[in-house]
């Protein structure tokens, strides 16, 4: 076989491997996490917080109105044990049950906006929990593709890498040195295939 013959085939060897090798590094870098998924991912750590947040603030609310409601109930059963004799007293008593009476009427109006809140916040919450199954299956899904280009990617070039070796123990010394020179300088491409 020509020389010229035995380069040109090393040279087809070369671009494959070259053209190979940047699709494997194109493999390999969509395997990371897309910001889609990413996207998801924080929309449900939001979810969560926000789902905790008004979780928090109902049971701070409930504890609250417990302890008024306890309070309340003390102060209706010392007003009525007929214990109470000072009239001074005994007013202070009632002003006190009913300023208890507004603040529980508060608290309550402030647990029904929590408790709609925490309603929003876990419909929320499921809605950001089921886009993020499906990105991250539609993720495995190509990932399964990826993994097998590479696995394919990688074989190809452990194949071209021994066809080389083989290749340039075929082409004399002083032609291999001009087309590795060659090669270099230009961008990869020593030779090149003329067409009439």
């Amino acid at each position: 076989m020509s020389q010229v013959l035995l380069l040109y085939r090393l040279q087809e060897i070369d671009t494959e491997y070259r053209e190979k090798k940047q699709r494997l590094t194109e493999v390999l870098r969509a395997q990371k996490e897309t910001d889609v998924l990413l996207a998801a991912r924080k929309q449900v750590e939001t979810a969560v917080a926000t789902l905790k947040k008004w979780r928090t603030q109902h049971k701070e609310l409930s504890l609250e109105l417990e302890g008024l409601n306890a309070k309340a109930k003390r102060s209706e059963d010392r007003l009525y044990s007929g214990n109470v004799k000072n009239p001074k007293e005994l007013s202070d008593l009632q002003n006190e049950i009913q300023a208890l009476g507004r603040r529980r009427s508060t608290l309550e109006d402030e647990l029904l906006e929590v408790m709609i809140l925490i309603e929003d916040a876990e419909a929320e919450h499921q809605a950001a929990t089921e886009a993020l199954a499906k990105v991250e299956t539609q993720w495995q899904h190509a990932q399964a593709g990826l993994k097998q280009e590479q696995k394919e990617l990688a074989l190809r070039l452990h194949v071209l890498t021994g066809q080389r070796q083989q290749q340039t123990t075929l082409i004399a010394a002083d032609n291999l040195t001009l087309y590795n020179n060659l090669s270099q300088k230009r961008g990869g491409v020593a030779v090149a295939r003329l067409k009439d």
